[in-house]
């Protein structure tokens, strides 16, 4: 079996404290975040393509940032009228009122409507949204 070898130095770890991941064995000090290069030293890491990264840096290069608010969604994700949004950023865009996703809402203007801001629109506006709608080509699921 052997004494292992640093993934990163390539030298021996003799030290009694040795960290397992990607694969490969790492002085403590040595397995850390590929973006920012801070040592785990015990705390969460994340994977992509073979490399670790520390929760920040992952979410920042490879989460979903939410179409409201520009930030990357760390929590859960709201997905609506193909956009993403973190769940208390989706609400009306006209009287801001929160939206769950049991809510109804209208698309208008690419931009989440809620029914009781909708209801409120002119009967005429209201024909022509739905009508446009109408005439979207269906997705297929």
């Amino acid at each position: 079996m052997g004494i292992p070898i640093c993934g990163a130095c390539r030298r021996p770890i003799e030290d009694a404290r040795i960290v397992t991941a990607l694969g490969k064995e790492w002085h403590v000090e040595h397995f850390v975040c590929a973006y920012c290069e801070k040592p785990f030293l015990g705390s969460r890491h994340y994977e992509k393509k073979g490399l670790a990264y520390c929760e920040t840096h992952y979410h920042q290069l490879f989460g979903t940032v939410c179409y409201h608010c520009n930030q990357v969604i760390s929590g859960d994700v709201f997905a609506a009228l193909n956009k993403a949004w973190c769940v208390g950023c989706f609400s009306c865009a006209i009287c801001a009122k929160k939206m769950s996703q049991k809510t109804k809402f209208y698309e208008l203007d690419l931009k989440p409507t809620c029914k009781r801001c909708y209801d409120k629109f002119p009967n005429e506006l209201r024909r022509r949204l739905t009508k446009a709608l109408e005439l979207q080509p269906k997705r297929k699921t």
